[in-house]
């Protein structure tokens, strides 16, 4: 990816960085291959998880390994209306990562999700922020490069979380009995379909409720059929749950 830098001292310095950067675009196809792979069809689930949770460390200690500006991070396009654009090792896998647990996942501890979530956010910045210098003050994009990684880094944090807890859960689940009153599904404006299948109160929750199932899943569940809610605690203490 390229950087634009603004300062003439620097020029040398930003050479290499780009060179740099241009060598790291073989992470960057790898980046985009497996979030559509893990995106489309998650099999295997636990091996592609765990390479995109890796990709945004191995990507930013590639790329930090001579200590450059935080800057180089982050792709500037002057032709469109200044946007930046965050390395796709970082962006891709945040993104990949939050469509699946939104898909795959019903947690039941937002509490716990934003005090975990906030751990592994303060961790990576505390990781980018050893392996890369600050941006300079001269840099008049400086606020907004911050604020492309930053917001990623929220993304990935908070969805990478939930991933795990959920993905890596071994431990055995509670019952809880009930039955299905109702299903549909639901479209998004971009064509993208979530299937749901409403239950009755069960355990804890008293109200009926939509628990997001596959679309394989989503067949087989026929209303008034008796189901079980499988109720897990999480691997991270994020209590979790689904359709048995």
């Amino acid at each position: 990816m390229k950087v634009i830098k603004t300062n003439k001292k620097a020029k040398n310095q930003s050479n290499i960085v780009v060179y740099k950067l241009h060598q790291l675009d073989w992470l960057e196809y790898i980046s985009i291959g497996l979030c559509l792979w893990f995106v489309f069809y998650p099999r295997p689930y636990e091996i592609l998880l765990s390479a995109l949770l890796l990709l945004p460390f191995v990507g930013m200690f590639l790329n930090g390994l001579n200590k450059p500006s935080i800057a180089s991070l982050v792709e500037i396009d002057r032709n469109a209306k200044e946007e930046y654009d965050v390395a796709d090792f970082i962006d891709l896998p945040a993104w990949a990562i939050l469509v699946r647990t939104l898909i795959d996942y019903e947690t039941d501890s937002y509490l716990t999700v934003i005090v975990v979530g906030t751990v592994a956010f303060v961790a990576i910045c505390l990781f980018l922020l050893v392996t890369h210098q600050q941006i300079s003050d001269s840099n008049k994009d400086k606020w907004w490069i911050y604020g492309s990684i930053v917001f990623s880094f929220f993304v990935y944090s908070y969805s990478a979380v939930i991933a795990l807890n959920c993905t890596f859960d071994y431990s055995e689940p509670k019952e809880y009995q009930t039955e299905v009153i109702d299903k549909h599904i639901s479209k998004s404006r971009k064509g993208r379909r979530t299937y749901y299948v409403k239950v009755k109160p069960w355990g804890h929750h008293y109200d009926a409720e939509n628990i997001s199932v596959s679309s394989e899943e989503y067949e087989q569940y026929q209303i008034h059929d008796k189901v079980e809610v499988e109720y897990k605690e999480g691997l991270l203490g994020i209590a979790w749950y689904y359709l048995d």
